[in-house]
């Protein structure tokens, strides 16, 4: 009884401990695309310009609308370098 239990744990242990042979798969060389993650990049509010304002106030807030502007395309243009040269 004691032979029969030793050799049915031993045969377990190996059948489990053994794995089948797996067929040798051929290697994918599929081009894979890899999209650049797109960056949160805040959009430039239009200001408000008023008619009664003086020309001086309407000058400052539309040089500071395009000072912004220039930081948001230059911001996007990073970006779309980055994506460029990382899809080489």
């Amino acid at each position: 009884m004691r032979l029969l239990l030793i050799l049915a744990s031993s045969l377990l242990f190996v059948s489990c401990a053994m794995e089948p042979k797996r067929a040798m798969l051929p290697p994918i060389t599929k081009e894979v695309i890899v999209k650049c993650p797109i960056p949160t990049i805040p959009h430039t509010k239009k200001p408000i310009i008023k008619q009664q304002e003086p020309i001086t106030v309407k000058l400052q807030k539309m040089l500071n609308y395009m000072f912004k502007l220039q930081r948001e395309n230059k911001l996007l243009r990073e970006v779309l370098e980055i994506c460029k040269g990382g899809n080489k």
